[in-house]
């Protein structure tokens, strides 16, 4: 009896430990070099279309999110920082809410509460289903040249979003 309760244990603490290691890195990384981004035609908060293809020559990250993701909400800060860190380098971020009824009144006052400095848009059902998302958050790397180049899916580690930006837009440390 004892023993299968120092079995049990051992077995529960195992899957513990597992569970925790790969919460660390709780994201998958894609890398798809090899087709090009969708292009999609979306409203900005103030209502302004913003087309993907306005920005080809620039690297280019999609952050898909929704306001009541908690690892969204945990990003965010992480990403502005991003944002501010490259946005002189030949670099555009893009948040894309996916919020199932969000008005743009909603998602300014959000944007305004996470201090989100680059653009957001309203994103809509083909958009997400051109890009194949299942869940947020999701951030997709596009190169200057129009493909995708890596995709995130989860919570995205700053250093593995560093290191792809620095590749892409070959900045030196």
């Amino acid at each position: 009896m004892i023993r299968a309760k120092i079995k049990w244990i051992s077995f529960s603490l195992a899957v513990l430990l597992i569970s925790f290691m790969a919460s660390l890195d709780s994201f998958a990384e894609k890398a798809a070099a090899t087709h090009p981004a969708k292009d999609f035609s979306l409203k900005d908060l103030q209502s302004k279309k913003v087309n993907l293809s306005d920005f080809r020559g620039k690297v280019v990250l999609l952050n898909f999110f929704a306001t009541w993701c908690s690892p969204c909400r945990m990003e965010i800060p992480e990403l502005v920082k991003i944002h501010q860190k490259y946005k002189n380098k030949d670099f555009v971020m893009l948040g894309i809410n996916l919020d199932a009824d969000a008005v743009p009144f909603m998602i300014k006052t959000f944007a305004k509460d996470m201090k989100i400095t680059y653009p957001v848009l309203m994103g809509t059902p083909e958009v997400a289903e051109a890009y194949q998302i299942s869940g947020v958050p999701i951030t997709v790397l596009i190169n200057k040249e129009g493909k995708i180049y890596k995709q995130f899916d989860g919570l995205v580690p700053t250093r593995f979003l560093d290191n792809a930006l620095k590749d892409l837009l070959e900045v030196k440390s």
